[in-house]
């Protein structure tokens, strides 16, 4: 059961020869999050499977989950197998909406809310943010965005040149500074006026710049506050053979956007890339 290993990495090989995505098609894999709180997902080619940060971003939930939570409205943007939306019906809310751009990820995630309710009450979308949505304020919206940040030419080349039939693109991971841009754009609206945005952020994104351009964008006075909640470091994994066929490729690309303080990572003594995930919550300004 993932989740319940803290002193390595849960559920993924220690070994960077292995670092290649350890599950079959198909595969059931159970998480466990805290408070005797779990779920048992499949694994699919098409649909990300949860990762070490998924797993910490759903523990945040269980701390973070009061009754006025439990009993209001949630939003999970970016669902992909619908992880967190099912942990909080878990939990107990029966307020659900969760969102994504990907067919296949609504498809599984309506799978695995019958797997672990057999019945259904999470509203689904598929839809590019909240396009596709009710028009509603909520009172907790979750979103993990793109870890990666918009690629470089050269490097989108070498993407196009990848074979992927049947997989999740590699280009899934990029352009997540657009896509949290948008999101910041759109979200105050959303956001119901006591409630919290919680946004799960990987340093490879551009944090720093990101939330520059807020302010800068909004003249130095953003319409939400935000502040960062907790981090965690994490080595760098491949979800494929293709996505590790690039890695070098890859690595050139995060070096030239760490030149240009667009990126942080560190890199150990193997030459294992080492990145930040930080969830930062925001929250209208107080009165």
């Amino acid at each position: 059961m993932l989740g319940l290993i803290d002193h390595g990495v849960p559920g993924w090989p220690h070994s960077a020869d292995d670092s290649i995505h350890p599950y079959n098609q198909d595969e059931m894999y159970k998480m466990y999050f805290g408070l005797g709180q779990s779920l048992e997902l499949i694994h699919t080619a098409q649909v990300f499977k949860v990762s070490l940060a998924g797993l910490r971003l759903g523990s945040y939930l269980v701390r973070t989950s009061d009754q006025l939570t439990l009993n209001s409205s949630f939003l999970d943007i970016g669902t992909g197998s619908g992880v967190h939306a099912l942990l909080m019906r878990k939990l107990g809310n029966n307020h659900i909406t969760a969102a994504d751009i990907s067919k296949n990820s609504i498809n599984q995630a309506k799978k695995h809310e019958l797997i672990n309710f057999t019945d259904k009450k999470i509203s689904f979308h598929v839809s590019d943010l909240f396009e596709g949505i009710p028009k509603d304020k909520f009172h907790t919206i979750l979103f993990n965005p793109p870890g990666w940040r918009t690629p470089s030419n050269s490097l989108l080349d070498e993407l196009k040149s990848i074979k992927q039939q049947g997989q999740i693109p590699i280009r899934a991971m990029f352009y997540g500074d657009d896509v949290v841009t948008r999101f910041l754009d759109e979200l105050p609206v959303h956001l119901s006026t006591t409630g919290r945005a919680i946004i799960g952020l990987n340093s490879l994104v551009g944090i720093r710049d990101i939330l520059q351009r807020y302010h800068e964008k909004h003249q130095g006075v953003p319409p939400l506050s935000y502040k960062l909640i907790e981090r965690h470091t994490f080595p760098l994994l491949y979800y494929s053979a293709q996505w590790r066929m690039i890695s070098h490729a890859l690595k050139d690309e995060f070096k030239d956007w760490l030149k240009k303080d667009l990126a942080a990572y560190s890199i150990d003594q193997h030459g294992e890339i080492y990145w930040s995930y930080e969830i930062v919550e925001f929250f209208h300004h107080k009165t």
